[in-house]
């Protein structure tokens, strides 16, 4: 006697729903955590110039006893996520302090001693820009302290209402070090 046996292949509906569902999970915690992941790498580029800039302050300072001042932030103009040129304002502002960055740019970039200071032994250094793409600015700062007499003051010069940038998990301020200024977006 044969016996007529039907085999089904494929998946039931409930089995798809349940797979689609998983993926969608999936999804809704890699694809923030992916973002993030970007608007950080973005951010790299704010470290390495700015650690750029401090060097080359430092260099002009043992040539000219005083630090240089950009003035405005370099590039002008809107702050977004994409890539921008460094133009020719920019490279003039700079020039003296030697110092360009490699390629294009998202952020915009100024140094400053003499707003607001007049002693011009004390500067800061920062990285303007928009990162994550969410309208909001980001800073990445370097602030070089006036120590003299063992007391340190700081230059209020272009910190921009911001105040000196402070560690992740406190209150106490960062100087001699690059860091992101908490009181802006994050990214």
């Amino acid at each position: 006697m044969s016996r007529n046996i039907r085999h089904r292949a494929g998946f039931t509906l409930v089995e798809l729903m349940i797979v689609i569902g998983m993926i969608g999970a999936l999804a809704a915690i890699a694809i923030p955590n992916f973002l993030s992941y970007q608007a950080r790498s973005r951010r790299s580029e704010a470290w390495t110039n700015v650690s750029g800039i401090v060097i080359a302050q430092k260099s002009f300072f043992a040539e000219n006893d005083r630090y240089h001042d950009s003035g405005a932030p370099y590039p002008g103009g809107a702050l977004s996520p994409n890539k921008r040129t460094w133009d020719a304002a920019s490279s003039a502002a700079f020039e003296a302090l030697g110092w360009k960055p490699e390629g294009q740019v998202i952020y915009s970039y100024e140094t400053n001693t003499t707003t607001n200071c007049t002693c011009q032994l004390c500067f800061t250094a920062t990285a303007y820009g928009d990162a994550d793409g969410d309208g909001l600015t980001s800073a990445v700062m370097y602030v070089q302290p006036n120590v003299q007499g063992g007391l340190t003051q700081v230059c209020p010069a272009k910190l921009w209402g911001l105040g000196t940038p402070t560690r992740k998990h406190g209150n106490a301020p960062v100087l001699n070090e690059i860091e992101v200024n908490r009181q802006t977006d994050e990214y």
